[in-house]
């Protein structure tokens, strides 16, 4: 039997699947079926169905599972597998169970108690940095010619998750995997380092030989990730500006009028 807890992430959350990764760090993919094998969850006698992903991770259509648990990051569950169960219904189940709420977890202080002048700086940072994201995914075009969100199992490349973290944006351009990370205000060596380490994790379990490179995108010139780009020959630099326009309400309603 595996049998372990781990606590919900937000990367998880926000991009509905599951790390079979304990609290303390020890992974347990290997311990359960192939990639592509399809599971259920079962949570109080509820199923859902779900694929076991590559590697250490669990995906494909739980957004269902965590809309009708309420499951949010912070949560608290246990997961039970047991090898020698046979399959029920064409899948292998799992049990998922709710040991804590987030929002019952001693010392943690409601967000409403907590925001000062700098939460909420971080917090606009956050959000367009997400419109950003949001914006290129239905854009790449702008980034590069025939470029295309990677799709998989019912889920697409945005927020793609992988053993070493969370890719922004997976992509296809032929027949090249294109890898393309926001910089996001971090430093030269560890955004460097951070797509360098999804680069590898994409030739060795999704590339079956085809090409893998590295896009990052950024806003400021930066001569430290210029150089930190320039030793890498599948890395390459992408930069953006943001233009707002203020105008009337008369302009509003002629282009609301255009759209009709």
């Amino acid at each position: 039997m595996v049998e372990f807890q781990r606590t919900i992430g937000k990367n998880e959350e926000n991009s509905f699947y599951l790390n079979l990764r304990d609290n303390n760090g020890n992974s347990h993919g290997y311990k359960f079926p192939e990639g592509g094998t399809p599971l259920w969850i079962v949570t109080e006698g509820r199923r859902y169905k779900t694929t076991k992903h590559h590697g250490n991770q669990i995906w494909g259509n739980l957004k269902s599972w965590y809309k009708g648990e309420g499951i949010h990051a912070g949560d608290i569950i246990q997961i039970k597998y047991d090898p020698l169960s046979g399959k029920v219904d064409g899948r292998v189940p799992l049990e998922i169970s709710i040991i804590q709420r987030a929002g019952t977890t001693p010392g943690i202080i409601a967000q409403e108690e907590m925001v000062d002048d700098e939460d909420v700086k971080a917090e606009i940072d956050i959000q367009m940095e997400r419109d950003l994201e949001n914006f290129l995914a239905k854009n790449l075009n702008l980034i590069e010619g025939g470029l295309k969100l990677y799709y998989e199992e019912g889920k697409d490349g945005r927020q793609y998750p992988t053993d070493v973290g969370t890719i922004d944006l997976l992509c296809k351009n032929g027949k090249d995997f294109v890898v393309i990370e926001l910089k996001k205000g971090r430093c030269s060596d560890t955004v460097v380092g951070q797509i360098s380490r999804y680069i590898g994790w994409v030739q060795k379990n999704l590339s079956n030989g085809c090409n893998v490179r590295g896009i990052i995108i950024v806003h400021d010139f930066d001569e430290r990730l210029k150089y930190a780009v320039l030793a890498h020959s599948n890395l390459e630099l992408k930069y953006y500006e943001i233009q707002i326009k203020f105008i009337s309400e008369q302009q509003v309603l002629d282009n609301l009028k255009g759209d009709e």
